[in-house]
């Protein structure tokens, strides 16, 4: 009867420790990809973020090169992602931060209107 007890007290353990995991932060903006250029300003912001990973988005980076109609157009990008402090070399150093996109939840040619970008501060 004890081992069923400790059993039991170690996969609830086990469950309630599954259930705090961090929900993933998502992001919504406008995403730019040219030569030298992987930029992500996310809706609301001003802020010019490096996107980083470039095999994490291939298939955006596909759809992207496939329709947009103008260098550095902007596209729209919902994307769960993790922000790391600005880089330290690189093109990307240029940048006040970096995001790594880890899973692409959505992506459209025309950016919302509800999806603007701030003034420069």
């Amino acid at each position: 009867m004890i081992k069923l007890s400790a059993i039991l007290v170690l996969v609830g353990g086990l469950l309630s420790l599954s259930a705090c995991k961090e929900k993933p932060d998502v992001y919504s903006g406008h995403f730019v990809y040219g030569h030298e250029v992987r930029e992500f300003i996310p809706c609301g912001r001003s802020a010019l973020w490096w996107q980083a990973d470039k095999e994490m988005v291939a298939d955006l980076l596909e759809f992207y090169q496939s329709n947009i109609t103008q260098p550095y157009q902007a596209i729209y990008v919902q994307t769960e992602a993790k922000l790391l402090p600005a880089a330290t070399n690189g093109y990307a150093q240029d940048y006040p931060a970096v995001l790594r996109l880890d899973k692409i939840l959505d992506w459209q040619l025309r950016v919302p209107p509800s999806c603007h970008v701030s003034p420069q501060q």
